[in-house]
């Protein structure tokens, strides 16, 4: 069995996939998935959002606020909590109806307006009552270390996703970043090779350009330019 933990910002579109991915393989495999949390906004304090669309700073905001939320459900529930209310949030965010063709911004816009928390968690089986997490500060403090140990391990020149294997301090590293998942055999495939590299002491960096979008209903109607 392998214990892997994926830290998680609910407004990453690649986030919400590689989660899927994951879920495939936990469903196919006997592996353990434990939720943790990276905050874009904390990540991006240092660096800025210089060339970055004009809404990313608010859309940032409001994954902060969702994670106070996903921290508030762990504190209530723990880690499985976590793992079915992200699902709910991520359905709401990426499987929704997409905006109008071509415009990204119209995406960025229904995400910097904020989610409510409610109705997922109420599906979720969770207490409607943890949606006041959402401008709660007192859990933003977990936030950031949580932030902190992710670049920690994977190095503070990544994004998000964040994969960590043999928690609590095993190898880490970005992504991997996929645009489309997986037959069930080639998500095991994939599972297992990126493990033996993360483990492998002296892997560092394995990389191309970016494909195109994810293959999200929310971004269906978009140009790869998105």
């Amino acid at each position: 069995m392998s214990n892997v933990e994926l830290y998680v910002d609910p407004v990453c579109p690649y986030c919400w996939q590689t989660s899927a991915w994951l879920r495939q393989v936990q469903r196919l495999t006997d592996i353990e998935v434990t939720w943790r949390f990276i905050s874009l906004r904390f990540v991006n304090e240092a660096r800025g959002y210089d060339g970055a669309p004009e809404l990313y700073p608010t859309v940032h905001r409001q994954g902060t606020r969702l994670l106070r939320v996903l921290a508030a459900a762990r504190e209530h529930a723990g880690n499985e909590a976590v793992g079915v209310l992200y699902a709910r949030l991520g359905d709401e965010l990426w499987e929704a109806e997409p905006p109008a063709p071509g415009d990204f911004d119209a995406v960025l816009g229904l995400h910097a307006a904020g989610v409510d928390p409610r109705p997922a968690l109420i599906d979720s089986g969770l207490p409607s009552s943890l949606a006041s997490a959402l401008d709660d500060e007192g859990y933003d403090g977990l936030l950031r270390q949580e932030t902190e140990d992710a670049l920690r391990r994977a190095g503070d020149d990544v994004g998000t996703p964040i994969l960590g294997f043999d928690p609590p301090d095993g190898p880490a590293f970005f992504g991997p970043v996929i645009a489309e998942l997986p037959s069930d055999a080639d998500a095991v495939e994939l599972f297992e090779a990126v493990g033996r590299l993360a483990r492998w002491p002296g892997f560092a960096e394995l990389k191309r350009s970016q494909r195109g979008l994810p293959a999200l209903r929310m971004l269906s109607r978009l140009g790869s330019g998105g």
